[in-house]
């Protein structure tokens, strides 16, 4: 497919590549309150229970959720908070994940892991956690909150109890060279993440490594999933996504070069379509994945030279992070 490099103003932030049918990408920023001097994102979520994208706001000391069907924020406070942004993703809250009707957070700032009740709207308990901590996940299939400390190389594992509002520490999971990311398939009673030049699969329930391959990046950054067809992306941060089969023992199928600098991925499985970002050239990069795994590149958009994270939710719209400005830019998926 050859990209027309159609230059498209839209008023408010950047222009924007187009793809061959004419149809184009064109973003709309959203304003993040007190982010107007930069916030450190990171890792977004879309949570399809609440029905809401969850944006960790850094160092503003929010946690900001949004309707993807009518663009309304609302925000839960209570984190720390800094009075200005500092370059990085170390200051404040910067991921978030879902589990039922309570939304659990790691805070950098007090270097612990949050239970926010979302009915309330608060913090309903909290928990130190043993290293620097990167990623959150709730496992519904065992009722756990696991958490990546890759300064550790490790993952420290949290019970709940909505009943006494607690969380009580579990185990700590070794993970030699990481873990950078990680994805959780309930279908298989697996979590992935990434190795550095290797991609791993921890059973949920026994949580033990289960397995290890090559990845192919020289530095492997995000993860994504597609239970259904059983595909795993794998972004690179040189600039490449790849595609495992998971029904076939982590067979490689297809890669694609895209722009250096990719990290945080997602994937909409309604459109089959592939979301990484460039933080190097200042790109969002959409991708077709057929039914067969193979990758095509479908259209590019204009990002920030610092965005390397993406989400996107139930309405095709695509949520990128634009740290320097702490705002978002939104786009709504027509390629």
């Amino acid at each position: 497919m050859i990209l027309s490099l159609i230059l498209i103003f839209a008023g408010i932030i950047n222009p924007v590549f187009a793809e061959t049918s004419g149809s184009s990408l064109q973003s709309t920023s959203v304003a993040i309150p007190d982010g107007e001097g930069g916030i450190g994102f990171d890792d977004m979520t879309f949570s399809a229970a609440l029905h809401k994208v969850l944006i960790p706001a850094g160092h503003t000391g929010k946690l900001y959720l949004i309707d993807p069907a009518t663009y309304a924020m609302t925000s839960i406070g209570g984190f720390s908070s800094s009075a200005a942004y500092q370059k990085g993703h170390d200051t404040g809250i910067t991921s978030a994940d879902e589990g039922e009707g309570f939304i659990f957070v790691l805070d950098h700032g007090r270097h612990e892991l949050a239970a926010v009740d979302v009915g309330r709207g608060a913090i309903v308990a909290t928990a130190p956690l043993a290293g620097d901590s990167d990623y959150v996940r709730y496992i519904g299939l065992n009722h756990e909150i696991w958490v990546t400390e890759p300064h550790n190389k490790q993952l420290e594992v949290f019970k709940f109890s909505s009943k006494n509002s607690t969380l009580s520490p579990v185990m700590i999971i070794s993970v030699p060279d990481g873990p950078e990311s990680l994805m959780i398939d309930h279908l298989r009673g697996k979590a992935y993440t990434n190795l550095g030049h290797e991609a791993a699969a921890i059973d949920l329930e026994s949580h033990a490594i289960v397995g290890r391959w090559p990845d192919g990046c020289g530095k492997s950054r995000g993860d994504a999933l597609d239970e259904q067809k059983g595909f795993l992306f794998v972004s690179c941060a040189e600039g490449k996504a790849i595609v495992f089969d998971l029904k076939q023992k982590h067979k490689e199928i297809s890669n694609l070069a895209t722009d250096p600098g990719a990290d945080v991925i997602s994937y909409n499985s309604k459109l089959s379509h592939l979301y990484l970002t460039s933080s190097k050239n200042a790109t969002l990069s959409v991708l077709g994945v057929s039914a067969k795994g193979e990758l095509s590149l479908l259209g590019q958009a204009y990002a920030d030279i610092k965005s390397h994270c993406v989400v996107s939710d139930d309405q095709d719209n695509i949520w990128v992070c634009d740290p320097p400005r702490g705002q978002l830019l939104r786009y709504k998926d027509s390629l």
